[in-house]
């Protein structure tokens, strides 16, 4: 039976619902009951992750639960790790935390923080995090951060809680290697996945990690449909969102992997307004090399041939059409 995760997929500003709330807690209940690994909570500009992950805790019984993901410029390092351990302690143990640097225009126009040096910060506060769960008290002095003669106020339920990080680029590829628990790549070919780890591998043996314990987890779009064009047209946005309006990230890493002309005409239309065209520009061979689409059983063998790529996790998303019943029962499907 495949091991798979499950995430929000979620496109800021262009469903004018929003996600209900309590289909989102009908869609994890029955991803939990169906014996689904953990599922990862983003957060953007709609729901913070921390509260609804504690509220999903309260519902589900064997799922973990995981921010998938947060930046590291919206909250201090203590305070994500006395979310974390709070979460943990409340989850019996079931926690994971997701972390990212976001990008400039999250960090800026959004939170009003200067978005500088993100990797150092993002090194910095793993660090910080991990010393904090220790329980022991902290002086910690680094290029971001500077703590002093502080330390938890509980003893939290792990020390170890896992840390994924969200990395694209080669440098952040090998911080991962280097520092976490897990790899979160989005929007990476599938068929490419082992030039992401190679990066992983090279991190973590410079400081003498053995890079097989780093969990290959990618979020996965899947659209489960006997419609192969229509399910192929609901992958095209979410492809064209992020390479055209989620700062210079995604059209940098796809370029790398092979799609640099499509990446390039996505981005000028859609940062030119042709929104339409850069959703039609994300050619079907971006489309079949990313996501995964077709009947449910088409689905399962993709995901399941991932492994032969490095996946040890494939994070799947959420269906974006159909009543809570039949987003639920796509979820039971490709566990089957």
């Amino acid at each position: 039976m495949r091991r798979l995760g499950l995430y929000l997929n979620r496109l800021p500003g262009f469903d004018k619902r929003g996600f209900d709330r309590r289909e989102l807690i009908a869609c994890v209940r029955a991803a939990d009951q169906c014996g689904y690994d953990s599922f990862w909570m983003p957060e953007a500009w709609e729901r913070e992750a921390f509260s609804t992950l504690t509220e999903l805790a309260a519902r589900t019984e064997r799922i973990h639960l995981a921010t998938g993901i947060i930046n590291v410029f919206s909250r201090s390092p203590a305070v994500i790790a006395m979310g974390a351990a709070t979460l943990d302690e409340i989850s019996g143990g079931r926690f994971r935390l997701g972390l990212g640097t976001s990008g400039a225009r999250v960090v800026e126009d959004f939170h009003g923080a200067t978005f500088d040096k993100p990797l150092t910060r993002l090194k910095e506060t793993i660090q910080i995090i991990r010393l904090l769960l220790t329980g022991a008290r902290v002086d910690f002095t680094g290029e971001c951060f500077r703590l002093a003669r502080f330390k938890l106020g509980f003893k939290p339920v792990r020390a170890d809680i896992p840390v994924y990080v969200a990395a694209l680029a080669p440098v952040g590829l090998r911080l991962t290697g280097e520092m976490a628990d897990g790899w979160l790549p989005t929007h990476w070919p599938q068929a490419r996945l082992t030039e992401g780890i190679s990066e992983i591998k090279q991190g973590a043996e410079s400081v003498g990690r053995d890079a097989s314990r780093v969990e290959i987890a990618p979020f996965v779009n899947v659209v489960v449909s006997d419609d192969m064009k229509r399910a192929r047209d609901a992958a095209r946005l979410p492809l064209a969102y992020y390479i055209g309006g989620m700062g210079d990230f995604y059209h940098r890493s796809l370029s790398r992997l092979g799609f640099s002309m499509e990446a390039t005409r996505i981005q000028k239309l859609w940062q030119s307004g042709r929104r339409r065209s850069a959703i039609q520009s994300v050619t079907d061979d971006m489309v079949d090399a990313i996501a995964v689409c077709g009947r449910a059983e088409e689905c399962r063998s993709r995901l399941d041939a991932m492994t032969a790529f490095g996946a040890t996790l494939p994070i799947v998303a959420i269906p974006n059409e159909g009543t809570t019943a039949e987003k639920c029962r796509v979820i039971e499907s490709l566990r089957l």
